[in-house]
């Protein structure tokens, strides 16, 4: 049987590493670009990276590829468009006991309807030199899951992006804040980020983060209840990783977050993790 995984790995339009699709152990657009070299195949993203604005979208990937009804499903697309309306890679899925076959792979420009049962068939030109590939159940269930995973973990760094959004739109924060600690906190329902600044910061002491010399209307943001089912680490660098992201945008340069001089994020009985240092400072 052929063999899949889930990887973080860099891509050709992407220097940035992000979840990929290998087949026995090669990303999915490098196989099909090795046989198909004209079709502009390689760097193609997995439809299920946080890329999309549409997160119904992403909801109906993850629907086709659980069901154990036969299925067309999208699994690449491009990463310019970053939609589900053109250059899409779709692959027919068929369950058995054992096994998962994906009969054929094939390349389509039609919009992803929002029925998830409807065929898709009319709408692709199936590669006729892709042979048929069968992966173990269990080892398909496990990428499948990882697949879900990732794109839980994306639902709550976009509630991160929204909340530092809103927060930059309707507070006026002093020119004196200089420091902003994005804390983490444990409830019997979810896990929740806080945001407090203050005027001064100690690189070396987290105690400077209990003081609140700046605290937003909207100061506490809910993970979600599905936040639960993560460990408390795996929650505190979700919340990096996010803030993060949020630095890379381009409102970045626009918000207190840009102008502050220091950032830490942390669970308030743990150490403090720095997510933006003052310049000369590493």
């Amino acid at each position: 049987m052929n063999q899949i995984q889930a990887k973080h790995k860099k891509s050709k339009h992407s220097n940035k590493s992000h979840l990929t699709v290998h087949v026995d152990g090669k990303s999915l657009d490098k196989i099909l670009h090795e046989i198909y070299p004209d079709k502009n195949l390689i760097g193609l993203v997995p439809t299920f990276l946080n890329w999309p604005e549409d997160t119904k979208e992403r909801e109906l990937i993850l629907q086709r590829f659980e069901s154990d009804e036969k299925q067309v499903a999208p699994i690449l697309m491009c990463p310019d468009t970053v939609n589900l309306r053109y250059k899409i890679l779709h692959v027919e899925i068929e369950k058995t006991e054992n096994s998962v076959k994906w009969l054929r792979i094939g390349l389509g420009d039609s919009g992803f309807e929002s029925n998830p049962t409807e065929s898709m068939e009319t709408t692709v030109e199936w590669l006729s030199k892709i042979e048929l590939l069968e992966f173990d159940r269990i080892e398909y269930q496990k990428f499948v899951s990882e697949i879900k995973a990732e794109i839980e973990k994306e639902e709550i760094k976009r509630l991160i992006n929204f909340w530092i959004t809103r927060i930059n739109d309707k507070e006026l924060i002093p020119h004196a804040i200089k420091a902003f600690n994005f804390g983490i906190i444990e409830s019997e329902n979810d896990y929740q980020m806080y945001l407090v600044g203050t005027h001064n910061y100690d690189t070396l002491n987290d105690d400077w983060a209990c003081e609140e010399d700046f605290v937003p209307k909207e100061k506490y943001l809910s993970l979600g209840t599905d936040s639960k089912k993560w460990r408390w680490e795996e929650i505190q660098s979700i919340v990096k990783s996010g803030i993060e992201q949020f630095m890379e945008t381009k409102i970045f340069p626009l918000t207190f977050v840009h102008k502050a001089e220091f950032i830490t994020t942390g669970f308030d009985d743990g150490e403090l993790q720095q997510v933006k240092q003052p310049f000369g400072i590493s």
